[in-house]
Formats: C-alpha cells, sequence, structure tokens
C-alpha cells in the first residue's frame, strides 16, 4: 500500500519524532541537546520557517511551526529524518497543541510544572524565563490579544489548569 503524501502546503504544524522503539533515548546528555536546539535554530533561519515552540523529551521532540509551501519536507531532511506532521487548524488547535506539548514532560514524570523543564520553549514563551533567539511565540500570544492584561500570563492559566 502507497504512503499517504505529506502535507506540503503553507500552515502551521505540530511535528513529532516517529517512535523511537530501538534505542531509549534520542539524546545521550545535554550537549546531544545542545546541538539539536542549535540545528533547529539553523534551519529557523535558513529555511525561513517560524518556530513556534518546541519541547524536547527523552526519546523523542515535539516542534510547533509554521512553514512556507513545500518548507516543511526540506527543513525536516537537514536533521530530523523521520517525523509525524499534522497540520494545525484555527487558534483553539494551537492552544490546544500548544498546551499537550508543554504538558508532555509533566505526564512523563519529569517534571511537575511545564516552566520547570528546561528542553521546552514553554517557560520563555510564557514570559518565565529567557527565550531562546529562534522561538516566536508570537502566534500563540495574538490568541488573547483580545483580553485585557497580559497575553503571556492568560497562555500560562491556559496551559497550567489546575
Amino acid at each position: 500500500m502507497a504512503h499517504k503524501l505529506r502535507d506540503t502546503r503553507a500552515g502551521t504544524f505540530h511535528i513529532w519524532t516517529h517512535c523511537v522503539w530501538a534505542v531509549p533515548q534520542l539524546y545521550k546528555d545535554d550537549t546531544d541537546r545542545l546541538e539539536f536546539l542549535r540545528t533547529l535554530a539553523q534551519v529557523t533561519v535558513t529555511k525561513g520557517w517560524t518556530c513556534i515552540a518546541y519541547c524536547l523529551m527523552t526519546s523523542h521532540y515535539h516542534l510547533i511551526v509554521e512553514a512556507g509551501d513545500g518548507v516543511l519536507p526540506t527543513a525536516m531532511q537537514v536533521q530530523f529524518r523521520r517525523y509525524g506532521s499534522r497540520r494545525i487548524v484555527g487558534d483553539d488547535d494551537l492552544l490546544g497543541v500548544f498546551a499537550y506539548v508543554a504538558n508532555n514532560p509533566v505526564e512523563a514524570g519529569l517534571c511537575r510544572s511545564p516552566a520547570e523543564w528546561r528542553w521546552s520553549s514553554y517557560a520563555g514563551s510564557v514570559g518565565l524565563a529567557p527565550l531562546a533567539s529562534f522561538v516566536d511565540p508570537a502566534r500563540l500570544l495574538r490568541c488573547f490579544d483580545w483580553l485585557e492584561g497580559d497575553p503571556a500570563a492568560a497562555l500560562r492559566r491556559r496551559v497550567e489548569k489546575p
């Protein structure tokens, strides 16, 4: 049976690695994680996509990116080889995916709150830590422009539901 063709049209995508059943950990150590982030930063600049969010887990990673026509497969070929992707449709979908990605380390028992996970862009996106230079959470924050107050605080409330 033929594989379904990947969606390569412009849009916003949730990207994740395929199941990494052959190895218990995708990253050997923090140096590996830093190298991954360096490459992600380079891809963001050279391929011209917008990295909205990332979260590196022990055996996989998640990205939320906005990419132009044909950019997704060429950007992912640089290092990230086998991956899954799903088009994000609308603000509610974007916020739901972001909450899922941010809470992944909490659900895995690696930390108590998403802001504690060092290998995620979450804390920077909600103003609790410096934001990585290649991450642009503006699309997330615009979902809260209509609210009075701080959009980053509103995003944090949405993600960290009690």
